[in-house]
């Protein structure tokens, strides 16, 4: 092959992969709408607040917006991100009054990035929108939405599947003198399920001072 083929090979190849970036969507794909959640609730001042419910604006995607549209980095000291943003989740949100979604919080962040991954990979009928075309990655507003709406079946269905705890088919495994020895169940009080577990703990020896008697192999 000649130098120029080379240089037209690589051309076509380089015009081919900027053309399918060009077409990947950001995303996964999620959309409360079309899964029957249409209201944000959030604490505005206080956590001992009640919550305010805001019809929300789907129309408005913050990340599609401004000066420098960016689907994974809201730059909120925009103006238009701003207001897009409490467009689509309700006034207050952007600022020091906002104190708590109605769903999970930003200190578990991780979870509901890995739960819509799940479901992309494993439901992506379920995520309400289209996926045809997306990267698989969870864009700002579709972690937000799930914060907002507080849909519950996203994580849950996600942490049934895949952490052992929360099915009864991959209990958990502890070593807790405080509990029955063998299969139990408890309510896991920060997802509000129920944990169920496999406690190994046997008991103590029949003497003093007390000594736990180890697990048997």
């Amino acid at each position: 092959m000649t130098d120029r083929s080379h240089r037209i090979l690589w051309a076509a190849l380089a015009f081919v992969a900027a053309s399918s970036a060009a077409q990947t969507l950001p995303g996964v794909g999620y959309e409360p709408g079309p899964r029957g959640l249409s209201l944000s609730g959030y604490k505005l001042d206080s956590l001992s607040n009640r919550f305010t419910y805001y019809a929300m604006n789907m129309s408005a995607d913050p990340g599609a917006v401004g000066a420098h549209p960016n689907p994974y980095y809201l730059d909120i000291s925009d103006p238009l991100v701003q207001q897009t943003y409490e467009m689509r989740y309700g006034p207050g949100t952007i600022g020091p009054r906002m104190k708590s979604w109605i769903g999970p919080n930003n200190e578990v962040r991780p979870v509901l990035v890995d739960a819509l991954q799940w479901w992309f990979a494993n439901r992506p009928q379920g995520l309400g929108g289209s996926t045809v075309g997306r990267n698989g990655v969870p864009t700002e507003r579709e972690i937000i939405d799930v914060q907002a709406t507080g849909d519950r079946d996203i994580w849950q269905f996600y942490l049934i599947a895949s952490t052992p705890g929360f099915s009864a088919d991959n209990r958990e495994v502890i070593d807790d003198p405080s509990l029955p020895p063998g299969d139990g169940q408890r309510m896991n009080v920060f997802w509000n399920m129920t944990n169920y577990f496999h406690n190994t703990f046997t008991g103590y020896y029949p003497f003093s001072p007390q000594v736990a008697i180890p697990p048997s192999n």
